[in-house]
């Protein structure tokens, strides 16, 4: 994940200078920050083709961390690819936003029971793989530093409980844990919706 995130930063920084024609004062690269949800805070990098006006943008965000949640050891990742399509011609401005995005949770459990009612011993761990195709409309704001929102649904299939891996006896077993209800997520997806900054080259 890392390496194609960092490819997609060395394509983008390369075709700078490609890209730049006489006296364009578009500035393609943009890097930054979003916080919101599902992505929580991560970082943002964008590049604004020479095609269709300058309206056609794709970008990446990524995100990780470690967390506890009700007791629960978890990390996360978050991952999204995709591009905006702005309506200007200077890659600024209101955008519609097509992409898809995955993130998993891993948990750590220590007081977990297995479908029997029995305790796991010691640790179970449990993780939850969801996978979106997102559909959103933002406004970026600003050149050479710049503020934009988003919003937006992303739509899956979204996972109602975990299932639990551990040992009881010294023998594997299962569980299983309800994911509890977050506002926002449902069956079949999630409410997507994160603000951000960022400098611009």
């Amino acid at each position: 994940m890392k390496n194609i995130i960092l490819s997609a930063l060395l394509l983008g920084f390369g075709a700078v200078s490609l890209a730049q024609g006489p006296g364009d004062d578009v500035r393609r690269f943009r890097i930054g920050l979003k916080a919101g949800v599902p992505n929580i805070i991560g970082g943002n990098a964008e590049f604004v083709l020479p095609v269709l006006g300058n309206r056609l943008a794709p970008f990446v965000d990524y995100s990780t961390f470690s967390l506890e949640v009700e007791e629960v050891d978890t990390s996360f990742d978050f991952f999204e690819i995709g591009s905006n399509i702005y309506f200007n011609t200077q890659g600024t401005g209101l955008y519609a936003s097509v992409s898809y995005g995955k993130f998993n949770l891993d948990g750590t459990y220590t007081d977990a029971e297995t479908i029997d009612g029995e305790l796991f011993e010691g640790e179970a761990t449990g993780e939850v793989e969801i996978s979106t195709f997102n559909l959103k409309v933002g406004a970026k704001l600003g050149r050479k530093f710049y503020f934009r929102a988003e919003a937006g649904y992303g739509f899956g299939d979204i996972p109602q409980e975990v299932v639990l891996r551990g040992t009881v006896n010294g023998q594997p077993a299962e569980g299983r844990e309800e994911i509890p209800d977050v506002p926002g997520i449902g069956d079949n997806g999630l409410l997507v919706a994160n603000i951000g900054f960022g400098f611009a080259f």
